[in-house]
């Protein structure tokens, strides 16, 4: 199983989000997030930092077998071709449990 966070611009939500119900991934969880850092400047300095930019972070948990899917249609659909379109993780999940029915593994994620 398969935990995949993504950073991703906010104005790419609804395609990503569309475009994950497509793939049969209707559920995830999304928190607004804000990112800074040194980003290289007009001159091509790197000494620039820059202010805060809002941007919103999933969560997804999957098969294994759909890690790739995931993976390929949040980049696909969350991109811009301009800096700062986001970036992907993928965790390993040793354990899931649903709470309500103690279900386990793949069958907890239906």
């Amino acid at each position: 199983m398969k935990k995949i966070e993504a950073v991703v611009r906010t104005i790419k939500i609804h395609d990503i989000q569309h475009e994950l119900l497509e793939i049969g991934i209707p559920t995830f969880s999304i928190y607004q997030v804000q990112i800074t850092g040194i980003h290289q400047g007009h001159e091509g300095l790197r000494n620039k930092t820059s202010d805060y930019i809002p941007k919103l972070k999933i969560e997804i948990l999957c098969a294994d077998k759909d890690e790739e899917k995931v993976i390929n249609t949040i980049q696909k659909s969350g991109q811009s071709g301009e800096k700062g379109d986001g970036v992907i993780f993928s965790y390993d999940i040793n354990k899931l449990v649903k709470i309500r029915t103690a279900e386990t593994g793949d069958e907890a994620l239906q």
